[in-house]
């Protein structure tokens, strides 16, 4: 894009300084990484939490930013300013600059959006194998990374910076790309990263207690979610868990079409009666506005019902029957590290999860005792450092209340002291009636746990699911539960 057309696009969040007297220059992309700039770029100067992005202008320049956007006083420099009114969210104008620069792939797409607070890296996984299934080329972005025709590229974030992304839609909407299905956290959303994006469709999957370390409060963790379907128009449609007085407080008032959804309740618009198949799996009947529909199930437990439920409606509104939906849903296995079975051939059931929050840990375990009603249940699992230290003793008292026993080990402790957060998580663990043992070494905890087991006995080992690292003192060292407990067992 010419700079002199940037510039009239640019008039709805500030003006070029009058400084630039230059040429008409070709503004190849937007980057808010000065360590990322090519030459021709628009570098946006953002502020941050840390630092102010004007501290990188000199590196951007060097390495060829042709322009620069950015908060507060014009500055003498050799190329042109565009600077964003003290009115305008600089995340949000730099977000729209991305998707501008980039040529509004998105707007050739249909844009899904899935929030929560667990469940959302399942539920893409889902969508977007079914909705390629019946004839909707789709990428996905999320936990996993950014995904189109199994071309994949890792992100830091879940939901990532909206020039990353745009950029991205760019790439794959030349190579055929017709929709998008994404996580949207609820850091992502009051940082703005999804700034620039017109979203479709929403599926609310859950809101259980996490993050609160950022947002402080449920109702605070509600509203930066709910920012989601407010930003939908009309015409578009968001699916709401049933009869939950935060979500639905925080969305009223939105314009879009909402449904309610739930296995539970006959009211809901969007029903599910769910049943364990003995042979292994889940029956999944659906009733409701958005059509009736039989999925049979290679996944387990409840909580999986409910991701193929909620995947199901969006499928619907995103065009789909409600045959090709059930037959889509019906034939997906789960997404890596979310109750993924781990080394079949061994004398025991072993499995790993992302499980890290109260909620997703009592969904696990709960599957694995429908499945395995006989078996004892272990549970080895820690929490994360620097986050939400009050979800620690009720994610203590979640498995200890369910599992025979479990080892209380590290997660990513990142700064903090392990022993601490493992003292913290056991404090609740005592009032469950489970055996519970500490260990800060994670792979010395696993195998405490396989030392623990009898033949048809369930190990779950929760906490990182697909993460191939532990990050300790700020230093991301190899560690895949997978692999680990996979090498662990042929030990025995």
């Amino acid at each position: 894009m010419r700079l002199s057309e940037f510039t009239q696009v640019w008039a709805s969040w500030g003006s070029p300084s009058d400084s630039w007297k230059g040429e008409d220059v070709h503004l190849r992309r937007a980057c808010f990484d000065s360590r990322k700039v090519q030459r021709g770029d628009l570098f946006c100067a953002l502020p941050g939490l840390q630092h102010n992005g004007d501290m990188f202008l000199a590196e951007a320049l060097r390495k060829g930013a042709c322009a620069v956007m950015r908060t507060g006083a014009p500055q003498v420099l050799e190329v042109p300013e565009f600077l964003i009114d003290l009115q305008s969210d600089p995340a949000e104008a730099a977000g729209w600059a991305a998707h501008f620069l980039a040529g509004k792939p998105s707007e050739e797409m249909m844009v899904v959006a899935v929030t929560g607070t667990n469940g959302k890296t399942t539920l893409v996984h889902l969508l977007e194998q079914a909705m390629t299934q019946c004839g909707i080329p789709s990428a996905r972005s999320g936990t996993l990374g950014l995904s189109y025709q199994g071309e994949e590229r890792s992100t830091p974030n879940t939901t990532p910076a909206a020039d990353v992304l745009h950029s991205w839609l760019a790439d794959i909407r030349a190579q055929g790309a017709k929709a998008l299905v994404l996580e949207a956290s609820s850091h992502g959303l009051d940082q703005k990263r999804l700034a620039g994006l017109p979203v479709d469709l929403v599926g609310w999957t859950n809101l259980t207690q996490d993050h609160l370390d950022y947002h402080h409060s449920m109702e605070e963790y509600a509203k930066a979610k709910a920012r989601l379907v407010h930003s939908l128009p009309a015409e578009g449609h968001a699916f709401l868990p049933f009869n939950h007085a935060l979500v639905h407080g925080a969305c009223r008032g939105a314009r879009c079409g909402m449904s309610s959804w739930s296995l539970d309740s006959s009211d809901a618009d969007l029903r599910g009666q769910f049943s364990v198949v003995k042979a292994g799996g889940l029956q999944l009947l659906i009733e409701g506005e958005w059509g009736n529909a039989e999925i049979m199930s290679p996944m387990v437990g409840k909580h999986n019902a409910a991701n193929l439920l909620l995947a199901f409606g969006l499928m619907r509104a995103s065009g789909a029957s409600a045959e090709e939906a059930a037959r889509a849903l019906g034939a997906l296995q789960g997404a890596p590290g979310r109750l993924e079975e781990v080394a079949p051939e061994s004398h025991w059931h072993l499995f790993v999860d992302y499980a890290h929050t109260p909620d997703a840990l009592s969904h696990a375990v709960d599957a694995l005792r429908e499945v395995y009603p006989e078996s004892k249940i272990g549970v080895v699992f820690g929490a994360g450092g620097d986050r939400d230290q009050e979800k620690r003793p009720l994610m203590g008292e979640a498995v200890a209340t369910r599992a025979d026993w479990c080892v209380i080990t590290s997660d990513n402790p990142r700064t903090e002291n392990p022993s601490n957060i493992v003292d913290a998580v056991a404090q609740g663990a005592r009032f469950g009636s489970a055996d519970v043992s500490t260990c800060t070494d994670r792979r010395a905890a696993i195998q405490m746990g396989l030392n623990r087991l009898r033949p048809g006995d369930v190990l779950l080992l929760a906490g990182k699911g697909h993460e191939p690292y532990q990050e300790i003192h700020g230093v991301r060292e190899p560690f895949d539960d997978r692999i680990e407990l996979a090498e662990a067992a042929r030990c025995q």
